[in-house]
């Protein structure tokens, strides 16, 4: 099997994120945070040693600002929702996932409040864009890091300075790009942001994490906390005011080793994908009939159609004839396909992990050079 389906979920991880999640299972599988014996004090531990070296991976000052979700829609959810400003408006654009856009629809109905879509040119947002949106009762501006449609990389460090300048907030879906692009929290200016353990980092799935910077934000989940049980109203205080339940170590254990991993081998594996990007990319174009929607980029998503196929065609015909794994379809991110004007088709993403080969990239474009002779 040829999987290249990893900006839905890395299929292939580390040997230490297997072993990790498996000693946690096995070994820490306790209540942490809720019991004065050993094993749960070490489980406590270590997964303030996690909150550590995500917060030193972002630049963010402040393990406690670190707060485990099940997943970056969940962490996504969170942040707009427990910032919500009544009557309040926010700034966000075309490339946008559904965890933010049928958010935002939400707090349309529930707060009254307002949102603006920006739908760039060239696909690039710029500050002028972001600026002429601004309105006096603008708080927030949510923006996609990378595209998980056409793996378009936004500058969210010139937008950070814009929000900054401006005072307001400042929420970035890290989603597709937390593993693959370096992130300064501190000095991008980014409020709240939001990661999909199980993407870049290479962690297991069911883990996701919102850091917070500058910014306090209201529980969505009230529960068992570990703290303050003495009082039935929710403490407020990150992490613990926003991690209620059981915690789910063997996943925490297993990002802090997706995240150890990358710390020592970030650019090995950045380098490789860029380079396999710019393979795949400059073959794919070669193709008759093949039409590329993303740009020459080197996050390693890559969407396109083939004349007169629908997506899931396409797809369809990759994993039945030739075993290799592709998306199909809308992605999740309808606006985006109103952009590209491929919402009645869809398109078929291929996405890269650093552990496909130039031989997988090769098999696959010679599949697609198949099926559009056929």
């Amino acid at each position: 099997m040829i999987y290249l389906d990893n900006a839905s979920t890395t299929h292939k991880k580390p040997r230490c994120v297997i072993r990790a999640v498996k000693r946690g299972l096995t070994k820490l599988s306790v209540n942490s945070g809720r019991s004065g014996y050993k094993l749960a004090i070490k489980a406590s531990e270590e997964v303030y040693n996690t909150r550590i070296r995500i917060s030193k991976f972002l630049n963010n000052d402040d393990p406690s600002n670190i707060i485990f979700t099940g997943s970056c829609t969940q962490a996504i959810n969170l942040a707009l929702r427990g910032s919500a400003i009544r009557n309040g408006h926010i700034i966000t654009t075309t490339f946008e996932h559904n965890s933010v856009l049928r958010t935002l629809n939400y707090l349309k109905e529930r707060y009254n409040i307002t949102y603006t879509i920006i739908e760039p040119k060239n696909k690039i947002i710029t500050e002028d864009e972001i600026i002429k949106n601004i309105r006096p009762n603008t708080y927030l501006v949510a923006i996609n890091h990378t595209s998980n449609v056409l793996g378009t990389t936004q500058d969210v460090e010139k937008i950070g300075k814009v929000c900054k300048s401006k005072k307001l907030h400042l929420l970035v879906d890290g989603a597709q790009s937390v593993g693959h692009t370096k992130i300064d929290m501190k000095k991008y200016n980014i409020n709240m942001l939001a990661i999909a353990g199980h993407k870049g980092p290479l962690g297991p799935q069911g883990i996701g994490v919102l850091a917070l910077n500058n910014i306090q934000i209201r529980p969505l989940i009230m529960g068992g906390t570990g703290t303050f049980s003495e009082s039935i109203d929710q403490p407020l205080d990150p992490p613990e005011a926003f991690e209620s339940g059981t915690m789910s170590i063997a996943n925490i254990l297993g990002i802090d080793a997706g995240f150890a991993y990358l710390e020592r081998n970030f650019d090995k594996i950045n380098n490789k994908i860029k380079k396999m990007s710019y393979f795949l990319y400059d073959n794919l174009v070669k193709i008759e009939k093949v039409k590329i929607y993303s740009d020459r980029e080197n996050s390693g998503v890559i969407s396109f159609n083939i004349e007169n196929m629908s997506s899931s065609d396409i797809s369809n015909i990759l994993s039945e004839k030739y075993n290799i794994c592709t998306r199909s379809g809308l992605h999740c991110a309808p606006l985006v396909h109103k952009y590209c004007k491929t919402i009645d088709t869809g398109m078929v993403r291929v996405s890269l992990s650093h552990y496909n080969s130039y031989y997988e990239i090769t098999r696959f474009i010679q599949a697609i050079k198949k099926i559009t002779t056929t």
